[in-house]
């Protein structure tokens, strides 16, 4: 007999390649519903007058309009009738929220249903109040208004900050309450712990695009003037750390003047077609024109997975500054192809790899070390050849779909028989 899963989260399921975050959940969700003993349904949010049931190959699937989530901690009326009216005529076996950002959780709270959920850990909102700023001070974050920050002074990062503190209360009594919650890490699990100490905590896992697992390894460039660092991330967000990355390219650029820096993500640096570009984005390139990197960087926006891929082939390193991540999936994804990754030893992160033998850490925010590292990899053959063939074995052996699949089937059976 077949087991009925309603995922709700914020993948929208199509035959396109993806270039926005949630790539993961695709690749999840695809595998899941080649099963022969699963039958998925999938509700996400999108660009729709009015909720729509639009299905992708043996996936059920609602979109819901983003006007139903004006309120993060408490859903519309028309959701939460939604939620209880799918609830009634599919009756699952399992709800399936992924992450508590979209708000999906809160609604299926409100419902309260008698259908056991489980609740994954995508990010963790009062966790990033912490490090939002990623290291910006009073006067870098005054540096950061500019004409949108102006017009609308929401979007400035301290306004965001005290969003994502005031959602950060309404998501840790959510977390309180739930009873069955996922975690992709031992940092998050230690956290969730702390927070809700009764709650059945299962570890799982992520599952690469395919592409990732079936691409050639990473192999160094024999030209040395051709020195190339790829960093890539969802938004122009501090916590991220790009600035990091473009501080330690000015360093290196007075040794290696041909060094570049290639930027991957939805990052809006043109002003154009009525898109008026945030103030950290701009402050950003103020930053690179005064350490006098501009020329050597390009923005390469939003990419899919080939695009990723040959972006990771053609580089010399790649670069994750980030202060805080519940997994990151870039570092992932680097891995598995096999190029030598330099990281900030932050949230995360340092469970991936090893230092010095399946990648390279700094300090958050140490710019001169990110530097460093990514000279000794740029500069020593023999570690760049070490780091890439021990970071794709490990990621291999972590990302192998068949093992994430099964953990993945485990956790479900595993709660449904406490029902």
């Amino acid at each position: 007999m077949k087991k009925k899963i309603i995922w709700f989260c914020s993948a929208l399921f199509s035959d396109e390649k993806i270039k926005t975050t949630g790539t993961w959940l695709i690749s999840m969700g695809n595998a899941l519903a080649e099963m022969e003993n699963i039958e998925l349904y999938n509700v996400t949010y999108g660009n729709v007058k009015s909720i729509t049931k639009k299905n992708s190959k043996n996936i059920t699937q609602w979109i819901i309009p983003h006007k139903e989530r004006k309120i993060y901690h408490r859903g519309s009326k028309n959701l939460l009738s939604f939620v209880k009216k799918i609830n009634n005529e599919i009756q699952p076996d399992l709800i399936h929220i992924w992450g508590t950002e979209n708000g999906f959780a809160f609604v299926v709270s409100e419902a309260k249903l008698e259908t056991p959920v489980l609740l994954d850990i995508q990010g963790l909102l009062f966790a990033y109040v912490k490090f939002y700023y990623g290291g910006l001070n009073f006067m870098d974050l005054i540096k950061c208004i500019d004409l949108k920050e102006i017009l609308k002074p929401k979007y400035h990062p301290y306004f965001i900050r005290r969003r994502y503190k005031k959602r950060g209360k309404h998501e840790l009594r959510l977390l309180r309450e739930v009873e069955n919650i996922s975690v992709q890490s031992d940092w998050v699990h230690s956290i969730i712990k702390s927070v809700n100490n009764s709650s059945s905590i299962f570890q799982t896992g992520i599952m690469l695009r395919r592409e990732f697992s079936e691409t050639s390894a990473w192999k160094r460039s024999g030209n040395n003037n051709q020195m190339s660092v790829f960093t890539s991330c969802s938004g122009a967000i501090p916590y991220k750390g790009l600035h990091v990355v473009i501080e330690a390219l000015a360093i290196l650029k007075k040794k290696y003047p041909n060094i570049k820096l290639k930027i991957g993500g939805g990052i809006q640096i043109n002003r154009k077609y009525g898109i008026i570009r945030d103030g950290y984005t701009g402050w950003l390139l103020k930053k690179a024109k005064n350490l006098g990197v501009t020329d050597s960087i390009t923005w390469l926006g939003m990419l899919n997975s080939d695009e990723i891929i040959k972006e990771m082939h053609k580089s010399s390193v790649v670069v994750v500054p980030s202060y805080i991540e519940t997994y990151c999936l870039f570092m992932a994804e680097s891995m598995m192809v096999g190029v030598p990754t330099v990281a900030s030893f932050s949230g995360a992160m340092p469970q991936l790899a090893e230092h010095g033998i399946s990648a390279l850490y700094f300090p958050s925010g140490d710019h001169w070390d990110c530097a460093r590292n990514i000279e000794k990899i740029i500069t020593n053959p023999e570690l760049a050849d070490i780091l890439s063939l021990e970071a794709r074995k490990k990621a291999f052996k972590r990302n192998d779909q068949n093992k994430v699949l099964k953990t993945q089937l485990d956790i479900y059976s595993n709660i449904i028989r406490k029902r």
